[in-house]
């Protein structure tokens, strides 16, 4: 299982960054490289083409929030493509940053599955692809909220 953690500060009220990570939709029309299909607040689907040599074609996503609260969210993502497939749980914790002036992030998140291609690939691989793709998700997401 290919597990990733981690915390990220947004300098804006903790309400409103709960209000704009726990909608799915939110997340769907704001990630980068990625075309928005269906939106709303409980479920999302959007299309990205991976920019790994491994994989071709698009991969269609489709979150959905198995729970939420003023505190925490968590979702549920399904990854579709051609040859391959994966399923990850994630959670995000918000809660007011230690300085005081924003909120802070604490997020994990678990492969709980992959199938075809990407079970194939190297650990490592999926590894160091998925955190640069982490890393853009929560670049954009800062910009927006």
């Amino acid at each position: 299982m290919i597990a990733f953690q981690g915390v990220e500060l947004f300098p804006a009220p903790v309400e409103l960054v709960s209000a704009k990570l726990s909608d799915a939709g939110f997340l769907a029309a704001n990630l980068p490289d990625a075309t928005a299909t269906s939106v709303a607040p409980d479920r999302a689907e959007w299309k990205v083409r991976p920019k790994v040599a491994f994989l071709s074609g698009d991969l269609e996503t489709v979150a959905t929030v198995t729970d939420r609260s003023p505190e925490h969210v968590k979702y549920r993502l399904d990854t579709k493509g051609v040859g391959s497939g994966s399923v990850v749980e994630a959670e995000l914790k918000f809660a007011p940053a230690d300085d005081g002036t924003g909120t802070a992030v604490t997020w994990a998140g678990t492969v709980v599955s992959m199938t075809g291609l990407l079970k194939l690939a190297p650990k490592g691989l999926v590894q160091a692809t998925a955190q640069k793709v982490i890393a853009d998700c929560w670049a954009a997401l800062k910009a927006k909220v």
